[in-house]
């Protein structure tokens, strides 16, 4: 199949996809710990805004919208899967600073254990292990796709012209 892109984009845009699902998975893992229940990532952004324990306008906004993340990162992957490596590139760029903001601030926030009310590391971790990976390929797909392509024909090799001499085999 002939291709218009390099080699190196298509294996990025195949390791920032991978990363996009582990980051997914990520997010439905334990996120927080209240007494014996676990909740993952969306029960407790649901919990948040139900008991409205925001009063920050856009932090609610943004607890709004994490419900968007595995769509969202399913169309990364569809851009990818349909060629569209530069845009797959930058939506995923931009998701994986985002969401994995949130993951590592999870992460780097999670709790000793001895508390009844916690932080589990085991989702925030592998959201975060994910959405590196993404970044990852997604500016490996940047640096490989983004190459000036030329304009008008390509110049052939010219082969240099033989002396005379050679073309008849005689002195001139």
């Amino acid at each position: 199949m002939p291709t218009s892109r390099p080699t190196a984009a298509h294996v990025s845009a195949v390791v920032s996809s991978l990363g996009l699902v582990v980051a997914v998975t990520g997010s439905f893992l334990p996120w927080f710990r209240s007494g014996e229940v676990e909740r993952n990532s969306y029960q407790a952004a649901g919990l948040v805004d139900r008991f409205a324990l925001l009063d920050n306008p856009f932090a609610t906004g943004a607890l709004a919208a994490w419900g968007a993340v595995p769509l969202l990162c399913a169309l990364c992957v569809a851009l990818f899967a349909t060629r569209l490596l530069r845009v797959g590139a930058t939506t995923t760029v931009l998701l994986a600073i985002v969401v994995g903001t949130v993951s590592l601030l999870a992460t780097v926030q999670r709790s000793d254990g001895e508390g009844v009310i916690g932080i589990t590391p085991a989702g925030p971790l592998t959201t975060t292990t994910g959405m590196g990976i993404a970044l990852l390929g997604g500016l490996g797909v940047l640096g490989t796709a983004w190459r000036p392509r030329r304009r008008g024909p390509t110049p052939r090799t010219q082969r240099p012209h033989s002396a005379p001499e050679e073309r008849t085999g005689r002195e001139p």
